[in-house]
């Protein structure tokens, strides 16, 4: 980590690194970053196709290097195109995916504007899709909600977007109403803020088909630094049910910007590494974070993990799941 001008940094993990939580949506500058993933002990990872022609171009250039994740569109999901679903699903296996994605947070209502009502994935005309990844046994990497900040600004008529807590209760419906699908929640559940890892720590106690990843590295550091000692309790505790994310988009060019000394990749890397691995104390985030630029910007207070805990968070956590 010679050109990352904070300090320098001897990790405390040495062993290979899957990342369970990145997008491709097509080829541009795909190589260089994965080259530079390479350099970084990234062994394996888990991408979200977001263009089904891209999964097969990219297989071809990096054969064995991923897990793909077949997007579920967002439109179909919102208009209750169910039968266009399931074939999809029906397609999946032969087409090289090893689980579904779905994307229906609140910002889903900027892209879909003339929608009127309600729209909740427990709604009883969902449940084929469901039934249909459990029996196929495609898991399902869900994002529903967002960051606490974004509910305070982008959404904070709830009359179109609605609350936090109703979304994060319909995802306990979801995930209660389905125990045979294995759930990998987005972004720590949405829920890496420290009044909420105890809601988040029930949800491990009640339902043992669910795990969550750590994209994305400005809101993991953001939320669990601003209580370290509170964070990695629950990190010890539930070591076996958090997946290592960054939620990099790997076709963005590697090249630093004005705004960061590192490569995206690389910052997002660098930033998680800081977190779970070290003590140190009001580390600069190496990357810009809109939540908080008008406040001075994002501190890391890491989280010092023991090793053993790092290398579920890291590898075998994936292992078990995926089977990489």
């Amino acid at each position: 980590m010679a050109n990352y001008p904070l300090k320098a940094h001897t990790w405390k993990y040495t062993s290979p690194i899957f990342d369970a939580h990145t997008h491709v949506w097509n080829t541009t500058h795909l190589a260089q970053t994965i080259n530079e993933q390479i350099q970084l002990g990234i062994e394996s990872q888990l991408v979200i196709a977001h263009h089904f022609e891209v999964r097969a171009i990219v297989e071809a250039q990096f054969p064995g290097k991923f897990i793909f994740a077949k997007y579920l569109s967002t439109q179909d999901i919102i208009g209750s195109r169910v039968e266009r679903i399931l074939f999809e699903i029906d397609t999946m296996r032969e087409n090289g995916f090893t689980l579904a994605k779905m994307w229906v947070a609140p910002g889903w209502r900027n892209y879909l504007k003339n929608y009127e009502g309600i729209f909740q994935l427990t709604d009883q005309r969902y449940t084929p899709i469901f039934e249909k990844l459990a029996s196929e046994g495609f898991p399902l990497l869900l994002h529903m909600a967002d960051p606490d900040t974004y509910y305070a600004t982008t959404y904070a008529n709830s009359k179109i977007y609605g609350t936090k807590d109703e979304h994060l209760s319909d995802l306990e419906i979801l995930i209660q109403n389905h125990p045979d699908l294995q759930f990998q929640l987005a972004h720590f559940a949405a829920q890496p803020e420290i009044h909420r890892l105890p809601h988040l720590a029930e949800w491990f106690e009640k339902y043992d088909n669910i795990v969550v990843d750590t994209a994305s590295s400005r809101w993991m550091a953001r939320e669990l630094s601003k209580d370290p000692d509170v964070a990695r309790k629950f990190l010890i505790r539930f070591s076996k049910r958090v997946l290592f994310g960054t939620d990099a988009t790997l076709n963005t060019s590697p090249t630093t910007d004005n705004q960061s000394p590192l490569s995206p990749y690389m910052a997002r890397f660098v930033a998680q590494r800081i977190l779970w691995e070290t003590n140190e104390r009001n580390t600069p985030l190496p990357f810009p974070d809109p939540d908080t630029e008008d406040l001075g910007g994002t501190f890391i207070n890491g989280l010092n993990l023991p090793k053993k805990v790092l290398s579920d968070l890291y590898w075998r956590n994936a292992q078990r799941l995926y089977g990489t």
